[in-house]
């Protein structure tokens, strides 16, 4: 049973295991899809049960506002778009979805890696800076972030947060696919709705893998934080701003 039907790929990250023993708190980190459906019923369990307290939007300004988040009382706000501005356009999570459909974008001149790559950027510094602002001044209440599907954009977040918290590869990378199974008949109805508006098998093919997370997209994020930072600990400090004393607190926070 989905603990909120209108909420997609929702998951609370606690409970899961650092390398050094430590586990993660209970409703404290929660990824999930979009929040614009979820009706009076969600948005009171997600304040009163989930004791939410933020939620980190990390979509663009246009599918906010072609789907808004709900307002909820007492919970914070913020617009992280992780996205730079030369990726723009190139959204295959759903800004092309009606050209997929349509037929008329060619996936094949797509490279999702690049996108991944280019979500560890310098150029959205200011954005991972904001996210891990919001971790720090959560007050012992849970932060949720989400993008459209829950999948790449919220899927990275979720790999550098829970590595800065020791969390191993193997777990994060399999929280990272497990998305796939939340996401199962999303990506069976567009590729069934591609099948109708005309599109070849092969072409369908192709549409399903850039719908699926696969090791690849995920490890191309993680190679370029180590490419271009020397690990992951260079790329908290000189992109997200984490020092010593900020992973001291995040560690306080949100690990137990």
């Amino acid at each position: 049973m989905d603990l909120l039907p209108n909420v997609p790929n929702f998951r609370d990250l606690g409970g899961m295991a650092a390398e050094d023993g430590s586990i993660l708190k209970m409703h404290k980190l929660y990824r999930s899809a979009a929040l614009h459906a979820a009706g009076a019923r969600e948005r009171a369990r997600l304040i009163n049960e989930f004791d939410l307290g933020t939620v980190i939007d990390l979509r663009t300004a246009l599918e906010r506002a072609g789907a808004p988040d709900p307002n909820m009382p007492h919970v914070q706000s913020l617009h992280a778009p992780l996205i730079p501005m030369k990726t723009l356009g190139l959204t295959f999570e759903d800004g092309n979805l009606a050209e997929m459909i349509r037929g008329a974008w060619d996936p094949d001149t797509f490279d999702v890696c690049s996108v991944y790559r280019d979500m560890v950027d310098g150029a959205v510094s200011e954005e991972w800076q904001s996210i891990f602002r919001m971790l720090l001044e959560s007050n012992g209440h849970a932060v949720l972030w989400h993008c459209t599907n829950g999948k790449d954009r919220t899927g990275v977040v979720a790999a550098v947060i829970l590595l800065a918290l020791g969390v191993p590869y193997d777990t994060v990378m399999a929280d990272y696919l497990f998305t796939n199974r939340e996401l199962e008949a999303h990506r069976k109805a567009i590729e069934a709705k591609a099948a109708l508006n005309g599109g070849k098998p092969e072409f369908i093919d192709r549409i399903g893998a850039l719908l699926e997370a696969r090791p690849e997209y995920l490890n191309a994020a993680l190679d370029a934080i180590d490419e271009k930072h020397g690990g992951l600990n260079g790329f908290l400090e000189d992109v997200c701003g984490i020092g010593y004393a900020e992973d001291e607190i995040l560690r306080d926070s949100f690990l137990q």
